[in-house]
């Protein structure tokens, strides 16, 4: 996959992810822009001109209609809110799921960001 570039300004989400174990940044996504296939991936987000390795979700949201950019900066806790974010894409790890129920859910995502982190040891990204 080719890696893809959004920019977005950080905005207040509902904290259901931070309640998973996995604070995120939610960044809408405007019409007209072209996304990939909704999912899960692994890339990178700049703020304040600092790169992260970070864990991306690409939805639809709970309601089905607004597209959304959910960003887990990984191994980092800051405080992101009106910030503006650069997210790249660079590879899908997986596709979305129905929601198993918050225990199990949690369980998937602490996979998701070991995939995530092991991605990153194993193509010796350099942030």
């Amino acid at each position: 996959m080719q890696p893809l570039t959004f920019r977005g300004r950080v905005e207040r989400g509902e904290g259901m992810a931070r309640r998973l174990g996995c604070p995120t940044a939610n960044i809408a996504i405007e019409q007209g822009i072209i996304i990939p296939a909704l999912g899960i991936y692994v890339g990178e987000a700049e703020v304040d001109h600092v790169r992260f390795p970070s864990l991306i979700c690409v939805s639809d949201g709970r309601t089905g209609v607004n597209l959304k950019m959910e960003v887990h900066l990984l191994d980092q806790e800051k405080e992101l809110g009106g910030k503006s974010m650069t997210v790249v894409l660079l590879e899908k790890l997986r596709d979305i799921i129905p929601y198993p129920g918050e225990e199990e859910m949690a369980k998937i995502i602490r996979g998701d960001m070991e995939q995530s982190k092991a991605w990153f040891k194993s193509h010796a990204v350099t942030l």
